[in-house]
């Protein structure tokens, strides 16, 4: 008897130990998929240090510092399925409620169509490449090359599922 109370007692802590975080993770073959939705930011950071506002301050986190516009920060982006005789899909970024003046609010700022190669790279029409670095499906952080203050930098994008 006390031999099943103990495997009883075991058992649910077992499951408990067995579980980890990465149990939401994407699978790569699932990646194209499980990319469409609405995410938003939730870090922007460059691998060098850079003063992209002109403030003479530099910084690694563009997000949480003044580098970079609220009304950019608070911007949404969408993956969607796009037109199937073409084989690609549709990349927009809105933007949301803050406009910064080019847009009204709640506008599409950039449209774009992507190809996801080998469930790891992001291929644009219109844009750099970016890397998937991360997938969960809650969050997705992608890389990219890009030029800011004169210099070759990497930037890395965190979002969180919206």
């Amino acid at each position: 008897m006390k031999t099943n109370i103990f495997i009883f007692l075991a058992f649910p802590m077992l499951l408990f130990l067995s579980c980890n975080s990465d149990d939401d993770s994407v699978a790569e073959s699932d990646r194209k998929q499980a990319l469409f939705g609405q995410w938003e930011y939730e870090a922007i950071d460059s691998n060098t240090a850079v003063d992209i506002n002109g403030d003479g301050t530099v910084n690694i986190d563009l997000y949480n510092t003044n580098e970079i516009r609220q009304c950019l920060k608070d911007n949404l982006t969408f993956f969607s399925d796009g037109p199937a005789d073409e084989g690609k899909d549709s990349y927009t970024i809105n933007e949301n409620g803050l406009s910064c003046g080019d847009v009204a609010a709640f506008a599409n700022v950039e449209k774009d169509q992507y190809e996801l190669i080998n469930n790891e790279i992001l291929r644009f029409d219109n844009k750099d490449d970016m890397t998937i670095i991360e997938f969960s499906q809650n969050r997705l952080v992608l890389e990219q090359d890009d030029f800011l203050d004169n210099q070759d930098v990497v930037i890395t994008y965190t979002f969180k599922r919206s």
